[in-house]
């Protein structure tokens, strides 16, 4: 069951993340910790299993049909990968809904990549870190609400 559950997310990630990026300009982001000087989503991506690569970023907005739909994202950017964990802070242009999703591109190359079979080489997560059968998870799973000031989110990889 682990297995379809996991080829499924991969497919899913797969597309998502292979995708041109559909940023907002007013939408940033930089390493470390928020200021709370405004909307901010303070993201710790955790569970890294090595310091290889990046960690690739992707933020989607309040409409839950656009949840890992090819072209919908609002953001994604990509941070050095840090042993263990990688924290950074994403300026946002208003307070509302938003969810998220990462993965640890271990050898550099953009991609989410994956074995013979389907199921991913490398690490990946989702904002709330739902737990999902034979799925990938839905909007309402992943959604979080950011007010004025920063928000903390968690994203626990997972290879």
């Amino acid at each position: 069951m682990a297995f379809v559950k996991a080829a499924l997310f991969s497919l899913v990630l797969a597309v998502l993340l292979s995708l041109p990026s559909g940023a907002r300009s007013e939408i940033t982001a930089s390493e470390g910790a928020c200021d709370g000087a405004s909307s901010a989503i303070d993201v710790r991506v955790h569970g890294l299993r090595n310091n290889r690569g990046y960690v690739m970023f992707v933020l989607y907005g309040d409409r839950p049909k656009d949840f890992l739909v090819k072209g919908k994202k609002i953001f994604k950017q990509r941070f050095a990968a840090n042993q263990g964990a990688v924290e950074f802070c994403v300026s946002l242009p208003k307070p509302g809904i938003y969810a998220a999703t990462a993965y640890h591109d271990e050898n550099g190359n953009g991609k989410f990549d994956k074995n013979r079979v389907g199921l991913p080489v490398e690490g990946f997560g989702v904002s709330n870190n739902p737990t999902t059968f034979l799925t990938p998870p839905s909007h309402d799973q992943a959604a979080f609400r950011v007010s004025h000031g920063p928000t903390k989110v968690d994203i626990e990889i997972e290879y």
